[in-house]
């Protein structure tokens, strides 16, 4: 390689390496709860913040219901307590990791953007269980039903094998306080994760009858019984994870650390 190449390239490793730099710098603040990302419409970073944390309220008048329609059910894939879905099990006696997270989150949507990938490739080399405990205080905070309906069709997508791909593409698909329309949950998530045919009709039929509404409820009401904040909350074998002791913040410095203190 000519030397003006090379400087060429050690400039290149320098700029990705400043560019990682900032990207960890802003998950951990955003994780912290320091900086909040902006939801759409213009709310103040502050106001953002709150949104994140559950916080005791009374549903608007006109809240859409989702009281289920159908016979209830318990996806595959729930855990042996029936309050978490399990994206991957471990080894015996490796730890369970939990995450906590509502879709309509702005903070879960970046942590799963950039760690998620590292924790659910981890838990399927069966270096630890990953389990999701899904909420949905954020229906209250944003005044809509969309983290009850996102919960419950991610529950119905468990049942076809989709739950974490259904997730991701849900979180990818925020909307601040506009929410999830119906035809997001159950017609364009649905095809993005594959799900075609028999299976798509079952999964409409376990969505349109909230056939899965009474397991989310479960869900939720274990998460807030775990004593959890705010979300993303991440625990292992029940203790959260102290993000700001992860050194140097990246997945690969989290899963070190997890694995070190597990």
């Amino acid at each position: 390689m000519s030397t003006r190449a090379n400087r060429n390239e050690q400039a290149r490793r320098r700029q990705e390496a400043a560019s990682r730099q900032r990207r960890t710098q802003r998950i951990r603040a955003i994780v912290a709860g320091g900086v909040a990302v902006a939801l759409a419409g213009g709310m103040g970073l502050a106001a953002l913040g709150s949104l994140n944390t559950p916080r005791a309220t009374t549903p608007p008048a006109g809240t859409p219901s989702v009281a289920p329609a159908a016979a209830p059910i318990v996806p595959q894939g729930a855990n042996a307590s029936g309050d978490a879905l399990v994206v991957a099990s471990g080894r015996d006696g490796t730890p369970t990791l939990t995450l906590y997270l509502d879709h309509q989150c702005p903070n879960c949507a970046v942590f799963e953007k950039e760690f998620g990938p590292l924790l659910a490739d981890t838990a399927r080399a069966g270096d630890w269980t990953l389990q999701h405990k899904t909420m949905t205080f954020m229906d209250d905070n944003l005044g809509n039903d969309s983290s009850t309906r996102a919960a419950i069709a991610a529950a119905c997508a468990a049942d076809h094998g989709q739950h974490g791909p259904f997730t991701d593409a849900v979180l990818a698909r925020q909307a601040g306080r506009d929410g999830f329309p119906d035809a997001v949950l159950r017609e364009e998530v649905p095809a993005q994760v594959g799900l075609r045919g028999d299976a798509l009709a079952a999964f409409r039929a376990c969505y349109d009858g909230r056939a899965t509404a009474g397991f989310v409820a479960t869900v939720n009401e274990s998460a807030l019984a775990d004593g959890v904040k705010g979300t993303p909350t991440l625990a292992v074998d029940g203790t959260p994870v102290d993000l700001d002791a992860v050194d140097p913040f990246t997945p690969e410095g989290l899963k070190a650390y997890i694995l070190a203190n597990a």
